[in-house]
């Protein structure tokens, strides 16, 4: 798959193209890009996948609301068989385009000559642009509307289940666990004193998650490790706290990712070391729990 810079023109073979946020990939999403992929076979066309960096409203509000981290997105693109990735910078320049500009771009840099969107995408300044606007632009026989019938497979239903604590309720409705990743960093070590080291990574803002323990599973050097998770506000740096079950691997500098499974309680205040250890002896008997019956 080719990434592609937006308004910058690329190879000007005949494409055809879904466009939308793609916060998460969703069972509606797979929806749209399963219609795509049975008309690029048919029609033996190159797909394009259009997407933004964050949601308007995360830029605005500088928050970080979506389910799906931008790396991992362009690598179930490449999974789902696209092979272009076009990633707009949310800029207030990009967001004062109008329709028919950001429609013309579209066509005139990247040669989308077909277009599969959602019914409810919107585009352009004011958000003044719908699938009626398309259908103008490119002509009728040209866009494929897939409806939205069931808000159940929604963004904002899927960051309702998450908030409250219901992982396995989200996570049958996304492509992929909801998962975090980042660079491994030094933290205060002091999980090693008490034979629960953690691989700690620090997040730029908060995220849609609750704080808490968790059930997880880590990717780490190429392979998956049962572990249980901490994410916390800790002097004030947004940081998740990773302990990989019957494994001590050195990852700082490292990317991982961690996969959340299951909510298992809320961060607590610990007054001393064996208030600590009683704690995570109980994460830990829980965490193998869920693993034993997953079994």
């Amino acid at each position: 798959m080719k990434t592609l810079l937006w308004n910058k023109p690329a190879s000007q073979k005949p494409k055809i193209a879904c466009l939308g946020l793609f916060d998460g990939f969703h069972q509606g999403h797979l929806k749209l890009i399963n219609r795509l992929m049975e008309i690029k076979n048919q029609e033996q066309l190159p797909a394009l996948f259009f997407t933004m960096f964050q949601s308007v409203t995360d830029f605005l509000h500088q928050t970080d609301t979506k389910l799906i981290d931008n790396v991992s997105k362009q690598q179930t693109a490449a999974k789902l068989g696209f092979d272009y990735y076009l990633k707009a910078p949310l800029t207030t320049e990009f967001m004062n385009l109008s329709a028919k500009k950001f429609l013309t771009i579209l066509k005139k840099h990247y040669n989308v000559i077909k277009v599969v969107i959602g019914s409810d995408f919107r585009f352009g300044k004011n958000r003044e642009g719908d699938f009626n606007d398309i259908i103008t632009f490119f002509g009728q026989e040209n866009i494929y509307l897939i409806p939205r019938q069931d808000s159940l497979f929604s963004s904002t239903t899927i960051r309702n289940l998450l908030l409250q604590y219901n992982l396995s309720s989200a996570n049958k409705l996304l492509y992929e666990d909801y998962h975090l990743r980042g660079e491994v960093n030094s933290g205060k070590k002091l999980g090693r004193t008490i034979n629960f080291p953690t691989a700690n990574i620090y997040l730029p803002q908060k995220v849609i998650l609750p704080y808490g323990v968790y059930v997880t599973e880590t990717l780490a050097q190429g392979k998956l490790y049962p572990s249980m998770t901490s994410y916390r506000l800790f002097e004030g740096k947004e940081v998740v706290e990773t302990y990989l079950l019957d494994v001590n691997l050195d990852l700082y500098g490292q990317e991982i990712i961690v996969y959340f499974k299951k909510y298992l309680r809320q961060n607590v205040k610990i007054n001393n070391l064996a208030e600590l250890v009683a704690l995570l002896e109980q994460d830990l008997a829980n965490t193998l729990a869920f693993y034993t019956n997953k079994a």
